[in-house]
């Protein structure tokens, strides 16, 4: 009855939907209504499964029971406990990506043991971090080898990492309580029940999503629970220009072509997709006072379409030329996202399954604001800017920690900028500022919003990420990277424990960095002789200056080649410990924020928080490498790659690879073909890890190749 009264909605129409569960098999297609309303009574929840009893099962072995389905099944819950797809290794620990991995998942002498895994799955993480894979498994080959189909989930096509990854939905791995399997030939779904357990109250979930609104207008969802649909990871394969994402263009809520919209006072729970999509030509789509938790894939994404886009290209290592490209500012159509928010929203756990994923995902849209949310416990970013197709964008009063769990070199606030400027063939990087703002109609603003994120930076602006305004920020633990683009603003953001790390700018970039309250000194790396427009009245924070002393900040000046007004001293904070960390002694700061995140007080109420720093002393980070070795019959210098600003601004897969700092002009390695800042990762066909390795073996008797460097994060053969 409710799935007939929304399937046949007319305009200015309210449907009321009761309290108690109300079941989704597939999601309903709604085109061309206006002024439409679906609101929940409380206690209304849309589930996209089938119940299933204790009748409907029989049991085999003991403990193990099997029931007939109609439908392709990805998940089962027993009342309100969520399964386990049956799985090697086990899931044993939430903080190890994946919950625990194995690297022989893959192999044969693992494999052997699986007599037809055929309709499993291999999920790894990228050989670099960078997100993750996905493998159906087809088959076995003669040898034990798994046929595998897939892998399109990430836009970097590196390969899997050597060790994280794992297999489900393999019967032979259906071994303990709390596990099930589905076997799609047989039409049959397998169970291991906890002790107590009742199967009577059996979920399995067979939806992907719940409503997809085309061409509509001012629609309204209003306090609705969505939970338990199936997961869309082998769908997820369209590249978002040359970011490295690529998407499926579905989720639990869908608006295409729609406007004024808005999913409000929800939860979405156990969403094996995207949350809410809003795809294409769509303006004023709104998320506010809404819960997302458990997601998948990513929370909320406001994604265009590459016809919107002047000159696109989509993978990150295409290229073009400056006489190639189109050179009308803007976009080309208006099929891309404008003018939508997310407001009041508490967004935790996300990217469960693919770890190319984020709470707020924005790529080729335009002015999209992201207001007052919570975002957390994510397996990549928090919030994620794909390209500066098309800027306008605000990042303001939001609280995005515990966020990169599971993958690497990224942030808390992710952004790229490779747009038609980046990487144009044969154009001089001092003249680029002239095209870096072709795709940006306005600029990106992230102000006063507090990040923490452990396993890379607070805010990651990377590859020619373009005419940002950040401002105000509290930084827990990463601080603040720039790397290459033009026309950024960094002011009064204060950055505990953390810094400023600049990486690989243009010349003449624009870039202005000044009155941070910063506890290192800098972090740069491929610098060109002048730093932007300006750096300067920095202030680093040096508990050793006795309280009330100004000193000049020489560690910064002599990094920068500036900061000829930034200084050092002692400060005390208003409550360092409770995360207030305006200085006293700065009433320039006094009007610095203090609150942030979710303020919808049920949300609120419930929103978790990051974890408040100590303060610790300033280290000393622009040292001499201990790395650094010399070989001089064949004028050559190389080190280890030791921090994650090397491997950020290299590409390295982790800490692997051995720098090239120096070639001699004539010697061996410049016959080599060997340059300053390539990173060598095989010699003679073996890997390189570190330069230990490359001198314990003797590289330079016998011929050296093949032999592989990392060149501006691609990898040449030499």
């Amino acid at each position: 009855m409710l799935s007939s009264a929304i399937r046949h909605l007319t305009d200015n129409s309210v449907i009321k939907i009761p309290a108690g569960v109300h079941r989704f098999t597939e999601p309903v297609r709604i085109s061309g209504v206006k002024n439409v309303r679906i609101e929940g009574e409380d206690g209304a929840v849309l589930m996209g499964t089938i119940p299933l009893c204790r009748s409907d099962f029989t049991e085999g072995e003991p403990g193990l029971f099997s029931a007939a389905v109609s439908r392709p099944v990805d998940g089962f819950w027993s009342g309100s406990r969520r399964y386990t797809n049956a799985r090697y290794p086990k899931f044993t620990d939430p903080s190890l990506p994946f919950g625990g991995y194995a690297a022989d998942c893959v192999l044969p002498e693992k494999t052997k043991n699986w007599e037809n895994p055929a309709g499993g799955y291999i999920h790894a993480m990228h050989k670099h971090l960078w997100g993750g894979f996905s493998y159906r498994i087809d088959g076995k080959a003669p040898d034990g080898s798994l046929l595998l189909s897939g892998g399109w989930q990430n836009n970097r096509q590196m390969g899997m990492h050597d060790e994280y990854r794992y297999a489900e939905n393999i019967r032979e791995e259906l071994t303990e309580p709390g596990e099930w399997y589905y076997d799609a030939k047989e039409g049959r779904l397998y169970v291991i029940p906890f002790p107590g357990d009742d199967l009577n109250e059996g979920e399995a979930a067979v939806s992907e999503g719940f409503f997809i609104f085309e061409n509509c207008e001012n629609i309204v969802l209003r306090n609705l629970t969505f939970a338990r649909s199936v997961r869309t990871f082998m769908k997820t394969k369209e590249p978002l220009l040359r970011s490295d994402w690529t998407i499926y263009r579905g989720g639990a809520v869908l608006f295409a072509g729609s406007d004024r919209c808005a999913v409000d006072r929800c939860v979405l729970r156990d969403i094996g997709s995207n949350g809410v999509f809003v795809d294409g030509n769509c303006t004023g789509i709104a998320v506010t006072r809404t819960h997302l938790r458990d997601i998948g894939a990513s929370a909320v994404c406001f994604v265009g379409h590459p016809d919107a886009v002047r000159s696109p290209l989509f993978e990150y290592g295409e290229t073009q030329s400056l006489g190639e490209i189109d050179l009308t500012p803007g976009p080309r159509s208006d099929n891309y996202p404008k003018d939508g928010l997310v407001e009041d929203c508490l967004i935790e756990g996300v990217g469960l399954t693919e770890k190319q994923a984020t709470g707020v995902e924005i790529s080729m849209a335009a002015r999209i604001t992201v207001r007052n949310c919570t975002v957390c416990r994510t397996s990549r970013a928090g919030i994620n800017i794909s390209e500066g197709t098309f800027g306008g964008h605000g990042i303001e009063g939001c609280d995005v920690f515990d966020t990169v769990r599971e993958t690497g070199d990224h942030g808390s606030f992710n952004s790229w900028g490779r747009d038609r400027y980046w990487h144009l063939e044969g154009l001089d990087d001092r003249d680029a500022g002239q095209y870096a703002l072709l795709d940006m109609t306005g600029q990106n603003v992230i102000r006063r919003n507090r990040f923490r994120c452990d396993r890379g930076w607070d805010i990651d602006l990377d590859d020619g990420s373009s005419q940002y305004l950040i401002e105000e920020n509290l930084c827990l633990r990463g601080g603040i990277k720039l790397r290459e683009g033009f026309f950024r603003t960094v002011r009064r953001n204060i950055c505990v424990n953390n810094g400023l790390h600049f990486h690989a700018w243009y010349p003449e970039s624009g870039d202005t960095a000044e009155d941070n309250l910063v506890f290192t000194t800098y972090s740069p790396y491929g610098m060109p002789a002048r730093w932007g427009k300006s750096v300067d009245r920095n202030i680093l924070f040096d508990p050793a200056v006795p309280e009330g002393t100004l000193l000049p900040a020489g560690e910064l000046s002599a990094v920068s080649g500036q900061d000829a007004h930034s200084v050092k001293r002692f400060l005390r904070f208003h409550n360092g410990a409770g995360g207030d960390f305006r200085p006293e002694e700065l009433p320039e700061f006094d009007g610095f924020p203090t609150e942030f995140g979710v303020r919808y007080a049920p949300l609120r109420a419930i929103a978790p928080q990051p974890v408040i720093p100590t303060v610790q002393s300033a280290p000393d980070n622009a040292g001499e490498s201990s790395s650094r070795v010399r070989l001089p019959a064949f004028g050559l210098e190389v080190k280890d790659i030791e921090t994650e600003g090397e491997v950020s601004v290299y590409g390295t897969a982790e800490h692997n690879g051995t720098l090239v700092l120096s070639v001699d002009e004539g010697s061996s390695a410049a016959a080599l073909g060997l340059e300053p800042e390539d990173v060598i990762v095989t010699w003679g066909g073996r890997e390189i890890r570190r330069s230990a390795d490359l001198t314990a073996m003797n590289p330079w008797e016998g011929d050296p190749r093949p032999l592989h460097v990392l060149r501006k994060q691609k990898k040449l053969a030499l």
